[in-house]
């Protein structure tokens, strides 16, 4: 009995994590303006932010990563998000006249709580330009 047991754990472990991407990365969905946000320097191009290091180009190794963010011109959030499969989770609109979408994707391993929610799919929308972030625009906005 404890055999079966341990086999149909196993097949739902294995079962849960199909389809699950460890190596996630917006350049396998978006172009713009690139960055990695890594917990050491991971190329000749970064700058320490107090907590990370925020690269510029893409990272040899995707599991040196702990957030990316990417700088896009001509961007529809919603189109963004379909193409992530992610839902929106909590949206606010700043002083700054930038409104700010907060979604979650299975596609991403990681995720942070925002109001309670996982969220790991961070839009900053302004007039000409959008700024995405996983798990949250880690860079300035």
């Amino acid at each position: 009995m404890k055999k079966l047991f341990a086999v149909i754990i196993i097949f739902l472990i294995l079962i849960g994590n199909v389809g699950y991407n460890t190596n996630f990365t917006l350049l396998d969905y978006f172009q713009g303006e690139y960055y990695a946000y890594t917990s050491t320097p991971a190329g000749e191009n970064y700058i320490f932010l107090g907590s990370c290091y925020m690269n510029y180009g893409k990272i040899e190794n995707p599991d040196e990563i702990i957030g990316e963010s990417m700088k896009i011109y001509n961007f529809e959030p919603v189109a963004g998000l379909e193409s992530l499969d992610a839902n929106i989770v909590y949206t606010e609109h700043l002083d700054s006249g930038a409104s700010v979408i907060y979604a979650y994707t299975d596609k991403i391993n990681r995720f942070v709580k925002v109001e309670d929610e996982n969220v790991n799919i961070q839009i900053a929308c302004y007039d000409e330009y959008s700024i995405i972030g996983w798990p949250l625009i880690l860079g300035s906005f």
